[in-house]
């Protein structure tokens, strides 16, 4: 009798739904072209100084998050284009209008709720984004690329870009911006490194200064960089960063120097400051080398011996001012004594 269990074939269990591999790139730029092909939509957090995120739909760019350039929520507020309560009720009525169990979608519930609630019209609050998406991507350019992560359940930009921009686009504008800035100036990541406050012919108020111009130099304090000017106005870094090149052209500005790094400790033996350097006329003494592998004066592996008669010594640097100078002669002078 045969068992009927071996007859039935098990029942097909449906495969789980694999999701498939970020495509491989050298760079951001290629791996952005190469998103767009397959309509990816997501982010692509970069890791470097200052890094960012893009924010994708598509295969499009909606927007870029990234600690180096203010986004649109910063264009927006910092310029008093939109007030503080007018956002926060384009909040709520954003909030309200998302439904819960729904993911929410892309290119930002937050504009369109600015838009219907009549805080800003959809023209000007789309070019508000694509010039901050265009800054963005400039700002990532100024430091050294670092590593880069796709992730696909990403959680979409607060205020976007509808439709997003083709990566071809925003390459083109990105290397148009570094070189404008170099023909003008130099490399623009230098620029964007220094830190500025007015001249004194600026503060004269014998000139005639335009507003955008007088609005930086009230900012400027000497501890802001165009970066740091760009998210206390409300502007992109970019067009911070041509203003100073034109004020500094006209020497509205005074660059404050860098600071030097701090110099290593001495540790050299030093003379009593009671006792004068002494002096005389022979020639400076001759450097030899040490000899190796002894333990005892002269040598690596101990301290230089001393005599009480080497500090007087007449061979001794002619003139010699500087006690610590004094103390590398004596030692020099041991050294020769010891070296076979």
């Amino acid at each position: 009798m045969t068992d009927p269990s071996h007859d039935t074939a098990p029942p097909a269990v449906p495969a789980a739904p694999t999701t498939p591999a970020p495509p491989t790139a050298r760079n951001v730029p290629a791996l952005l072209l190469a998103l767009r092909r397959t309509e990816f939509t997501g982010s692509v957090t970069v890791s470097s100084a200052p890094g960012g995120t893009i924010h994708l739909e598509q295969g499009l760019v909606a927007a870029i998050e990234t600690p180096g350039a203010p986004t649109a929520e910063t264009l927006l507020l910092k310029s008093r284009r939109v007030g503080e309560e007018e956002w926060a009720s384009a909040e709520t009525a954003a909030s309200a209008g998302r439904r819960a169990d729904a993911p929410p979608t892309w290119g930002g519930d937050l504009g369109a709720a600015l838009v219907a609630q009549g805080s800003i019209g959809a023209a000007e609050l789309e070019a508000v984004c694509a010039a901050a998406a265009f800054d963005g991507a400039f700002a990532l350019v100024l430091s050294p690329p670092g590593s880069w992560e796709t992730v696909e359940a990403a959680p979409p930009a607060r205020i976007a870009l509808r439709p997003g921009i083709e990566p071809e686009r925003l390459f083109e504008e990105t290397a148009r911006r570094t070189a404008l800035l170099a023909r003008l100036w130099g490399p623009p990541g230098e620029l964007a490194r220094i830190r500025i406050r007015p001249a004194a012919r600026a503060e004269s108020g014998a000139l005639r200064i335009p507003v955008r111009y007088r609005e930086i130099l009230a900012a400027a304090t000497g501890r802001r960089t165009a970066r740091d000017l760009g998210f206390a106005l409300g502007r992109g870094v970019f067009a911070v960063l041509l203003d100073l090149v034109r004020m500094d052209a006209r020497h509205l500005l005074h660059r404050e120097p860098a600071h030097p790094a701090p110099l290593a400790p001495s540790v050299a033996p030093r003379m009593p400051t009671s006792e004068p350097p002494p002096a005389g006329t022979g020639p400076l003494p001759r450097r030899v080398r040490s000899g190796r592998g002894a333990g005892g004066p002269g040598g690596p592996g101990g301290p230089p011996a001393r005599s009480e008669g080497a500090a007087a010594a007449s061979d001794g640097p002619p003139n010699a001012h500087r006690a610590e100078h004094t103390a590398r002669t004596e030692t020099t002078e041991q050294s020769e004594k010891s070296a076979p």
